[in-house]
């Protein structure tokens, strides 16, 4: 689902969720007296929730953006498009689900989500996850109807039905879920095209029948450009010869995957599907007396904001980056340690094929971050000569491998601590205000993003080593809640600083990386992965998601989120 923007919930009048039970009444005068809704999650608000499936988002970081931060069965971190719709018409900021216990029909006469995240217009897909098919939202719908009907009386039931606005969202899991899956089954009943005109039919059948149930107003949706999704790209990387079966008809991988680039048969299959899509509402807008259907197409630009990110969102001005090897772009170049990476193979992938200092063959996130945000494809090294303010100020790299949170960590391999790292940042501010100004330096500071990544060398590299006083001083619980407490007094230190938009890096799965699952071999495990490392990094990854939400409270205007990499 496509990221929404934080849940900031206009003027006094705002009442949470549950504050708002009860206020169900429809507008006589307005133009949509209710928004209802049918699909999968890209409009389900939480009916998930209540039936017997895998496919749910009632955990974290689902809903971190949603009023009261909590996760209510929205495929998302906040609201979702039928919410946003049904605030602009005047209605409340947010359409409740269907089988929530939580409303009622009091509620749902504004407004009411049948939707069911992984659902399809072919009720074989329902059945890969058994969530609920079309046909029972359907049933639902018509149950709606009689306790509306029951609640507001014959003719103003009719009117909410006939005024309505109806949101339908789906077909994307048809495809992806069903048809394109390995052993499916539709795959070998039909070929491509022949399933896209299977489809069709369904979809013209469910706009019939809602038809006849009432439905005047429609909103159809399209299909999005599914060789984007992230799973999909990650997918084509790994993607071998087309599955046995399989017909080569204009949607089938034949290929190899192309690394992480979209998967341009779906797309290609997405597009035609909307062609025939758009051409049943020009033919049904003719052939049923009253109806309006809208087509809401989100392929181009769903595409557009894929293929060109920084011209969406809000604008950064620069990336700024603390933390050890996982985001060093070069300092430790410049400074009295062996920890370098200054020589081949590193960098034989970066501009000019030429070691930088990365410990990387190429670049790493924040260079990639930074071109994302449509700044340069690389973000330089503080200490590196080759660089000055007059580079830093669209970006600038702190880190130092083989440092921690811990100062006793960087003493480790001389490295420079995370202390010194805010030194540089207080004289690179100083040196960013003289050149572009007090007020631009300002707007920089705040407005940029700050990465932050490390962690891992305190617990390798000093807790878990031979003869680490750490370990003789802390239990590992203790250590934890020590490098937390570090964790926090370093935020809060960049806060003051200016920092209001940082995106924290948690642990990897330490005890699978190369080193612990070779150090395992020789203490005889075998080479599988170091659990207790493993479960240290997790713990320490929930201790790190707690902080970031009790700084996000307790710090005004602060945006800060956790990338978890277990």
């Amino acid at each position: 689902m496509v990221s929404t923007p934080h849940f900031q919930p206009k003027g006094s009048e705002f009442k949470s969720p549950r504050e708002q039970k009860g206020v169900g009444t429809p507008r006589e005068g307005g133009k949509v007296p209710a928004i209802i809704v049918f699909g999968d999650s890209t409009v389900d608000t939480g009916n998930n929730n209540q039936i017997l499936t895998v496919l749910r988002s009632n955990f974290p970081p689902y809903g971190r953006d949603y009023y009261d931060k909590k996760a209510t069965g929205r495929f998302c971190n906040g609201r979702i498009p039928p919410d946003f719709i049904s605030e602009t018409f005047g209605l409340r900021p947010f359409v409740p689900a269907y089988l929530d216990p939580m409303y009622n029909i009091t509620d749902f006469a504004v407004g009411v989500c049948f939707a069911s995240a992984g659902t399809g217009y072919d009720s074989a897909t329902s059945h890969v996850l058994n969530v609920m098919p079309l046909w029972k939202e359907i049933e639902n719908y018509k149950e709606y109807q009689k306790k509306l009907e029951a609640y507001v009386g014959i003719q103003k039931s009719k009117y909410i039905i006939q005024e309505a606005l109806y949101i339908v969202s789906m077909g994307t899991n048809d495809f992806l879920e069903n048809y394109f899956a390995m052993q499916s089954v539709r795959a070998f009943q039909y070929t491509t095209e022949q399933y896209r005109g299977f489809i069709i039919g369904h979809v013209e059948n469910f706009i019939k029948e809602i038809y006849q149930l009432g439905a005047r107003k429609i909103s159809l949706t399209g299909l999005p450009p599914m060789g984007c999704l992230p799973l999909e790209r990650a997918a084509n990387m790994l993607r071998a010869e087309a599955y046995p079966g399989f017909r080569d008809d204009g949607c089938i991988i034949t290929k190899r995957g192309q690394g992480d680039t979209c998967n341009n048969n779906y797309n290609d299959c997405a597009l035609k599907f909307n062609e025939m899509l758009s051409a049943l509402i020009q033919k049904l807008n003719k052939e049923l007396p009253g109806i309006r259907i809208a087509f809401a197409n989100p392929y181009g630009i769903i595409l557009q904001m894929v293929q060109n990110p920084a011209s969406f969102g809000g604008k950064v001005p620069a990336i700024i980056v603390f933390g050890d090897s996982s985001v060093d772009a070069g300092n430790n170049n410049q400074i009295s340690t062996v920890l370098k990476s200054n020589f081949e193979p590193y960098g034989r992938d970066f501009y000019g094929k030429m070691p930088t200092g990365r410990f990387c063959n190429g670049r790493i996130p924040p260079d990639f971050i930074s071109e994302a945000f449509g700044l340069r494809p690389f973000v330089p090294a503080y200490l590196d000569p080759l660089f000055n303010i007059t580079d830093f100020a669209g970006g600038v790299c702190f880190a130092s491998a083989g440092t921690g949170y811990d100062n006793a960590t960087s003493q480790v391999l001389n490295v420079i601590p995370l202390w010194k790292e805010i030194e540089n940042y207080k004289e690179y501010q100083k040196k960013l205000e003289a050149y572009v100004g007090s007020k631009k330096a300002k707007y920089i500071i705040q407005e940029a993003l700050y990465l932050v990544s490390l962690g891992t060398n305190d617990f390798l590299e000093n807790y878990y080593s031979i003869q680490s006083k750490r370990a003789s001083q802390f239990t590992i619980e203790q250590y934890q809640g020590f490098l937390i407490e570090i964790a926090e007094n370093f935020i809060k230190q960049i806060y003051q600083l200016g920092a209001r938009k940082i995106s924290f890096t948690g642990l990897p799965p330490m005890g699978c990386l190369p080193l612990e699952r070779a150090t395992n071999i020789i203490r005889g495990h075998g080479d599988a992965c170091n659990e207790k490392y493993n479960d240290c990094a997790l713990r320490f990854n929930v201790m790190l998601n707690g902080l970031v939400d009790k700084l996000n409270r307790e710090l005004p205007g602060m945006k800060m989120d956790l990338r978890w990499l277990v």
